[in-house]
């Protein structure tokens, strides 16, 4: 079975991550992915662009708020990665717990993996809040062969 790991939506400081731009950077070395309840497992195919996570921002009324900036923190080795605003994903869990299950719009990341390579590839993504926080999330993924 094809392995694709990626957390699905995020809390950090009482509120989800959104994010609108994209900027590679050679930065350090991938951490191990980052798992928990959201992880799925899902077949990546070369060529064809697969959302991996959604950064979303929403408030206590759960109403979907500005973007934070999201850049890539470390490049994957075997594809691409890009950002797609205005994607809707349902709220897996919130910091109350009154938005879970509600859905809310935000930016997809998107890995396509370069047509001809295979294995494991790994990357990951850090936004920046309004407030000047920071997080990241880091992704592995398994290419068909």
């Amino acid at each position: 079975m094809i392995t694709f790991r990626a957390v699905l939506i995020s809390i950090f400081a009482g509120i989800l991550l959104a994010g609108c731009t994209a900027s590679p950077s050679s930065g350090p070395a991938v951490p191990s992915p980052t798992q928990d309840a959201a992880t799925r497992t899902m077949p990546v195919v070369p060529g064809r662009p697969a959302r991996v996570f959604v950064f979303a921002g929403f408030d206590a009324a759960c109403a979907s708020l500005a973007a934070p900036v999201v850049t890539i923190a470390a490049t994957p080795m075997k594809g691409d990665i890009t950002f797609r605003p205005g994607q809707q994903t349902n709220v897996a869990t919130s910091a109350t717990g009154s938005c879970t299950g509600r859905t809310v719009t935000g930016t997809g990341v998107y890995y396509t993996a370069r047509p001809g390579t295979a294995g494991v590839d790994r990357f990951a993504v850090a936004a920046k809040l309004a407030t000047g926080e920071m997080v990241s999330r880091s992704f592995e993924v398994t290419i068909a062969e």
